[in-house]
């Protein structure tokens, strides 16, 4: 897969997009449901950034390529590209576990109002774009993809030790 690069506008629109949603949760009460939603789609979309191939990888990449920066260089008017962030190790074993993750955030969807769905989408969308961003994404390879990478290791044990 060829790497997918931000654009200034691209990470104007996330930041934006995340700063307004988490702006409204704190005006709506700051509830914890809504808060899990929006870290949810936030850590979903970051991890799918973070994917280097398969098919969540495809849809980030796609997303931040065909919606996030062009939307965004229509706001600021620039097309200026960041610089590309470098691989963030994910294992096989991390695939798994954010194939799991994903899982997990659609079985919460489907249970969700409607303004939680919103908050999901509005954090996969930001988490997306801002998983491209170099900073972000060295960052998660740091201090994230150790404890997704180590997760998706252990459930790929427990599935070949059951086998066995």
């Amino acid at each position: 897969m060829t790497g997918t690069q931000l654009s200034y506008g691209g990470l104007g629109l996330a930041v934006a997009v995340l700063v307004l949603t988490a702006a409204r949760w704190w005006r709506t009460g700051r509830q914890m449901p809504g808060a899990a939603a929006l870290s949810g789609g936030l850590l979903i979309g970051l991890l799918s950034a973070l994917c280097s191939g398969g098919l969540l990888g495809l849809a980030a990449h796609w997303l931040t390529a065909e919606a996030t920066n062009p939307l965004g260089d229509r706001m600021t008017g620039t097309g200026a590209l960041l610089a590309e962030a470098s691989p963030a190790g994910m294992t096989a074993g991390g695939g798994v576990a954010t194939a799991f993750l994903l899982l997990v955030l659609v079985l919460v969807w489907r249970c969700c109002d409607n303004q939680l769905r919103r908050q999901i989408a509005a954090g996969a969308v930001s988490g997306s774009a801002l998983g491209l961003a170099g900073g972000v994404s060295g960052l998660a390879a740091v201090v994230l993809m150790p404890a997704v990478n180590a997760f998706g290791d252990h459930l790929l044990g427990q599935v070949a030790a059951a086998y066995q």
